[in-house]
């Protein structure tokens, strides 16, 4: 009976199939002659071997027998290695409190205010004394209260793992000497001997500062490509909108120089593209034109100018940030070139609206007085010197031991007794966990930590796809020609290879012989030959069947 050898093909390319006798619970008793290893039949990830099964066989058994055999080859070929590239999912865990206070000691006049306030760096907690809430106004404008039923402003200090950014310009681009931090305040009243957190009497900040700064009046004003911490990570000022009232935030994966005709992979199918580079008749001016793109297509393109004092902003949803800072041509102006800061993960951070929960996003001005101002809406000419985030909430009232303020699933105020009589401890509470995923070179700041993927040591299996059938009939090849090894299926009745074999009494297999895997080394012009076959054929599968469990 002749049989296609395309059918058989096609499943041997596969390489998925598994046969469908090997969950079979019958124990074959089958003798196996020789070392059977997986070498004879695959070698460097690829087919060693062909699968020959007897052209005229009488058997349809025999045909499904090579097939089984050729699919568990197909399985086999993959290629080993170790992972060179690639990106890891990481947490960071940190837990830290900031100072206490008894607010039972240091009792609050009835009907006025304490403010509570801890930062990433004590020097910007002190800066919000007593002194600090009558010179720069965090009692007043910052928590909208009326300044005259503050009793003080307390300090509590760090909480260590509020995070602060030491270097807001890592690039120099604006030649600034500035550091960020992050700050929290909550104010409680003594409403007729019962202790109150007011709606917006709550607030979280994060402000620059110039270098070595300790009070609000050292502020800088925020810049495209600066960098602020924001609920415990490190992120990017990519645009303030001042059109649509919005700040626009990302995670830096890319801070350098592309050119022309460059482009930066983001990760997750984005890229970015430095598509031209034009200059213009007007003095270190460039038009410059960015592409992102996802799965190679452009999604978004956008041209600007760029100047030395004009920076070119593209945003694409939520995924890809582009700030464009300078452009340039070579000497012989044949291509340019573009410094620009590239990030992912973008936040819109929109004045006056929620942004989690019950918290509001405000942007943190300077009123006439140089006081802090909390503004919903700004204009081009403002400056805006951090992002503040108020509670909007409702009133917490009859507040004590065991109560608590969640500030953004980020810090807690808490109310605690702690098993003293008489006394009521309040402090900031700090257990927070960040995911990041980062590629190998990248760094994430967070909670206060600086983690770098080096590098990922693991082994890596590749798939390989096999180009040719495995599978052959026995009239394709011949023991003389054979240049691979050779897996022959069938007895000498029904697979002429094997009783050119048995004939050269280099096996004796006959009518009753039980299911066998012989192995004859060199049989085939050097080349190893495997016999898989037995006195009929069920005794033939069996044999088939034993030799797939065993590679």
């Amino acid at each position: 009976m002749a049989m296609s050898l395309k059918k058989i093909g096609a499943i041997a390319v596969g390489g998925a199939m598994v046969a469908t006798a090997l969950a079979s619970g019958v124990a074959a008793e089958v003798t196996v002659i020789g070392d059977v290893s997986k070498d004879l039949f695959v070698k460097d990830g690829q087919p060693n071997c062909y699968v020959v099964v007897g052209a005229d066989a009488p058997s349809t058994m025999d045909v499904v027998s090579a097939a089984d055999i050729a699919a568990k080859i197909g399985s086999l070929c993959y290629k080993e290695g170790t992972v060179e590239d690639g990106s890891a999912d990481i947490k960071i865990h940190a837990v830290a409190n900031s100072d206490d206070w008894d607010i039972l000691k240091n009792e609050i006049p009835n009907g006025n205010y304490t403010v509570f306030v801890a930062a990433s760096d004590s020097d910007y907690s002190d800066s919000f004394d007593n002194a600090g809430a009558d010179n720069y106004g965090l009692d007043a404008n910052a928590l909208d209260l009326n300044t005259n039923n503050v009793s003080k402003t307390v300090s509590l200090g760090d909480v260590a793992t509020m995070l602060k950014v030491e270097d807001i310009d890592p690039s120099d681009w604006y030649n600034s000497d500035g550091d960020a931090g992050e700050i929290v305040a909550v104010a409680v009243k003594n409403d007729s001997d019962s202790l109150t957190i007011d709606k917006k009497a709550a607030i979280y900040m994060t402000l620059a500062y110039t270098d070595g700064g300790e009070t609000f009046a050292d502020h800088v004003a925020l810049k495209p490509g600066m960098r602020i911490p924001f609920l415990g990570q490190e992120q990017a000022v990519v645009k303030i909108d001042a059109d649509d009232d919005v700040i626009y935030l990302g995670t830096s994966v890319y801070d350098g120089v592309l050119k022309e005709g460059e482009t930066y992979d983001v990760g997750n199918g984005y890229e970015v593209k430095v598509k031209s580079v034009l200059k213009s008749t007007n003095q270190g001016e460039y038009k410059v034109t960015i592409d992102i793109l996802k799965d190679g297509k452009v999604v978004a393109e956008k041209s600007d100018t760029v100047t030395s004092t004009q920076s070119m902003k593209v945003i694409y949803g939520d995924k890809v940030g582009v700030v464009v800072h300078g452009a340039w041509m070579d000497v012989g102006e044949n291509y340019g070139y573009a410094e620009l800061l590239i990030c992912k993960d973008v936040k819109e951070l929109e004045l006056g609206k929620k942004y989690v929960g019950d918290w509001k996003v405000y942007a943190i001005t300077n009123d006439t007085n140089d006081k802090i101002e909390l503004k919903s809406s700004i204009d081009s000419d403002t400056p805006v010197f951090g992002i503040a985030l108020r509670y909007d909430g409702d009133k917490l009232d009859d507040l004590d031991s065991g109560d608590e303020l969640d500030i953004l699933d980020y810090v807690t105020f808490k109310f605690d007794d702690k098993d003293k009589t008489d006394k009521l401890y309040v402090y900031f509470s700090m257990d927070k966990s960040v995911d990041a995923t980062l590629d190998i070179g990248q760094k994430v700041s967070a909670l206060n930590a600086d983690v770098t993927l080096k590098g990922i040591k693991a082994d890596a299996v590749t798939p390989v796809a096999l180009t040719a059938p495995i599978a052959k009939l026995d009239t394709e090849v011949s023991l003389d020609t054979a240049d691979k090894n050779l897996v022959l299926v069938g007895g000498p009745v029904a697979n002429k290879l094997t009783k050119a074999l048995v004939d050269a009494g280099k096996l004796t297999l006959d009518n009753d012989s039980p299911a066998t895997i012989a192995v004859l080394p060199g049989e085939a012009n050097g080349h190893d030959v495997v016999v898989v076959a037995g006195g009929d054929r069920e005794k033939t599968r069996e044999a088939a069947l034993e030799l797939i469990k065993m590679i």
